[in-house]
């Protein structure tokens, strides 16, 4: 009976440790989304510190690592997340760091500032600073021949595939549909990237694209907007029958309410063709 006590109490505590480190994960993630992001690192210092199970300390290194990232604070980036594999190297955000913190770091294109203890060497260091300031941290590519419109997309891809169901897909989505409506170089000689360059080899893709971006995302409150600007291309390019099939599916979208993109459609179906 007695083992029996102690047994239901170890499960209650554990479901009530289980729930504690659930809110201040959810905590932390909300101080961060509305850019609170200090008390959001206080939040997770105390998760890495407090009672806590492995998974939950493992999960706060990880956002820890993380929001250092985003601050552009590399070498604080790297050494979360090293001390995260090294202590919690079955962990799954332990696999996530061994496999991406080289790729992470080529990103940045920083050279990391590493933590030095020699002083005489810092002195030299320092010195060495002074006579060449105008030195650059950031490494120059040159990019000339290089088809940006496909390289862009092919990392856009990356995220998706490799990221599904995330923040980081839908914004990869998003990008990457704004990428191939394309742009131009200003000059004289200025170059046509996207739908600019060549509206017929690129609509499939963007459409394509598109169609993903609604079926991993139909909430999105962007695919009016994104709805919009394919209408418009075709009106561009002189399609009045896909430009009406695109403004009234923007109108059945938009259901019997008003909306900005429910009104814009309708007044364009009032004079489409030139």
């Amino acid at each position: 009976m007695k083992n029996c006590k102690i047994t239901i109490i170890l499960i209650f505590a554990s479901i009530f440790l289980s729930l504690a480190y659930t809110q201040s994960v959810d905590k932390a993630q909300m101080l961060l989304q509305y850019g609170l992001a200090q008390e959001a690192k206080i939040e997770l210092i105390n998760i890495v510190f407090g009672d806590y199970v492995e998974t939950a300390k493992a999960k706060a290194y990880y956002l820890l690592g993380n929001i250092a990232f985003d601050e552009n604070n590399v070498s604080v980036a790297l050494d979360t997340w090293k001390e995260l594999y090294t202590k919690f190297p079955n962990s799954n955000e332990a696999i996530v760091v061994k496999d991406r913190i080289i790729e992470l770091t080529d990103v940045i294109g920083d050279i990391p500032k590493e933590t030095i203890a020699n002083a005489i060497a810092v002195s030299y260091l320092r010195n060495g600073d002074f006579w060449s300031k105008g030195k650059s941290d950031k490494f120059i590519i040159d990019s000339s021949w290089i088809p940006n419109l496909e390289t862009a997309v092919k990392w856009y891809d990356k995220v998706i595939l490799e990221y599904p169901n995330t923040a980081a897909a839908r914004i990869a989505y998003k990008s990457k549909l704004q990428t191939i409506f394309g742009w131009e170089e200003t000059g004289k000689y200025g170059e046509k990237f996207g739908i600019k360059d060549s509206f017929s080899y690129y609509i499939p893709q963007l459409i394509d694209t598109f169609s993903s971006f609604e079926k991993d995302y139909p909430n999105d409150p962007s695919l009016q907007a994104f709805r919009y600007q394919i209408a418009q291309l075709y009106w561009g390019a002189r399609n009045w029958d896909k430009t009406r099939e695109w403004l009234k599916i923007i109108i059945q979208k938009a259901g019997n309410g008003d909306s900005f993109y429910k009104d814009l459609a309708e007044r364009r179906l009032l004079k489409v063709e030139y």
